[in-house]
């Protein structure tokens, strides 16, 4: 008896303890993020305060008014939304096709060419970009959407395809047999039967895709020197001048752009989160 209730007196201290630094983890996180917050609702005067304070003394939407007023909501934010839905839309299509070749058909030189791909995530974006930048000018794509969307294709192709693998590997291919038996060709039975089945999968994998490219920037930072051009990881250098930052203004700018990722997210939240326990559990 005595020896059940000490078993279970540890799992309660076990718990407590996860639990702590589960929480403590979480705030160290997050800090930054409500820091940043309440920083965007200071005035230019009251930010560089000493001591800091973290809530604001005066509340202000200073911050604000000066990004929807300049080229970070007009240009910036557009720019990098059409980017990114683009390029992660375009990937997804590719990656499906290309997973399911791999899932379904096994044919000379597929395993290399698997590992060929994986192999390709491994690869800096660095390493590619004084050649991507002189393709670039040569073909004249230079400050356009269109350069950015098939770096952002190309490179999410790999990783993602991965992803949606694991999600066909799991479907069971007597399903699509039976399809067959009913008239259907091997496209049809991938789009009637094998994507709706796997749909969690591919919408983890949009996220993911949307999310990279809504964040990136230093392909953008290189390849885009047009302000008509730019997007809105590269536009924050608009609120700082040879003297100065303006750190409320930044921080505004930040949290207006996160919020369409958060908001696509929360949207998405329950998919995605399929996706991950049924890759957890297929793992």
């Amino acid at each position: 008896m005595n020896k059940m209730k000490n078993i279970k007196q540890q799992r309660i201290r076990r718990n407590i303890i996860v639990n702590i630094l589960l929480i403590l983890i979480c705030f160290l996180m997050i800090y930054p993020v409500l820091y940043g917050l309440m920083t965007s609702f200071k005035t230019q005067s009251t930010v560089l305060t000493i001591p800091p304070t973290f809530f604001p003394k005066k509340w202000s939407l200073e911050g604000y008014k000066a990004v929807l007023n300049s080229d970070m909501f007009k240009i910036y934010l557009p720019n990098t939304a059409i980017n990114a839905v683009l390029s992660a839309l375009l990937t997804m299509p590719l990656a499906a096709l290309a997973a399911y070749s791999f899932s379904r058909y096994q044919y000379r030189w597929s395993k290399t060419l698997q590992m060929g791909i994986l192999g390709l995530m491994m690869i800096p974006g660095l390493t590619n970009l004084v050649a991507i930048y002189r393709i670039g000018s040569v073909l004249k794509l230079m400050n356009t959407h269109f350069i950015l969307i098939l770096i952002y294709t190309a490179g999410g192709i790999p990783f993602t395809i991965w992803i949606i693998k694991a999600f066909f590997d799991a479907i069971p291919r007597g399903m699509e047999e039976a399809a067959r038996i009913d008239g259907c060709t091997p496209l049809m039975s991938m789009w009637h039967v094998v994507i709706p089945l796997s749909m969690p999968g591919l919408v983890s994998g949009f996220l993911l895709n949307f999310v990279y490219c809504w964040n990136e920037f230093l392909a953008a930072v290189i390849l885009l020197t047009a302000n008509s051009a730019r997007t809105a990881t590269v536009g924050l250098y608009d609120f700082q001048s040879q003297y100065e930052i303006a750190y409320h203004i930044v921080n505004a700018a930040c949290i207006m752009i996160m919020l369409p990722v958060i908001i696509t997210f929360v949207i998405a939240r329950k998919s995605f989160f399929r996706a991950m326990m049924d890759g957890a559990l297929k793992g």
